[in-house]
């Protein structure tokens, strides 16, 4: 009897434990999730996995996100405010680290500083399609803005690096990112 109740109460706490770690989980991805959508660059940069930090400092990142959302001589990149619909993948415990793929919607128009001639639309249409793995991709002439439409991916982290806080890096098409900051065991064991 003894042996069945501490069986019942250790999946009690199993269960409490996963359901709080799932609540957190899901408040870490809103928080960068709006903080990505109103351009909160600092709030962003404390809701990034840690260890990109030392591939880029955050100054850098923070340079490179201003230069992205700001503008730059070829483009402006604006985030549209859509709902994200997050879906949450299955919390994977890999060694001391805990993820989760979490895909959700993402909504942007990308505007040009030059014209583009009208024979370069569809080239462009599908070079974006392909290179950003995205849904849909019209050219809005009069704006010389490019709408995007896509399932997006971020990578939800909690290990020491982070205090067992979740921490997020978007998955890319070639999981350059990834691959610079996990082992391959890691990498198969999230399936990409």
């Amino acid at each position: 009897m003894k042996l069945k109740l501490t069986v019942i109460v250790a999946l009690l706490f199993a269960q409490i434990t996963l359901a709080q770690d799932l609540a957190s989980l899901k408040e870490g991805a809103q928080k960068i999730y709006l903080a990505t959508a109103t351009l909160d660059y600092d709030a962003i940069l404390d809701s990034t996995y840690p260890k990109v930090f030392e591939i880029v400092s955050k100054e850098q990142m923070k340079e490179i996100l201003i230069e992205t959302f700001n503008g730059n001589e070829q483009m402006k990149i604006k985030l549209l405010n859509v709902a994200p619909n997050f879906e949450y993948g299955e919390i994977k415990k890999i060694g001391d680290q805990n993820f989760c793929l979490i895909d959700h919607n993402l909504e942007m128009e990308l505007t040009l500083t030059e014209k583009i001639e009208v024979e370069e639309i569809e080239m462009m249409t599908d070079l974006m399609k392909a290179a950003m793995e995205c849904e849909k991709v019209t050219f809005n002439q009069e704006t010389n803005s490019f709408y995007i439409k896509k399932k997006a991916t971020m990578i939800g982290i909690a290990d020491a690096a982070t205090k067992n806080q979740w921490k997020f890096i978007n998955k890319d098409k070639e999981n350059v990112l990834v691959n610079k900051l996990f082992s391959n065991k890691v990498v198969t064991a999230l399936g990409m």
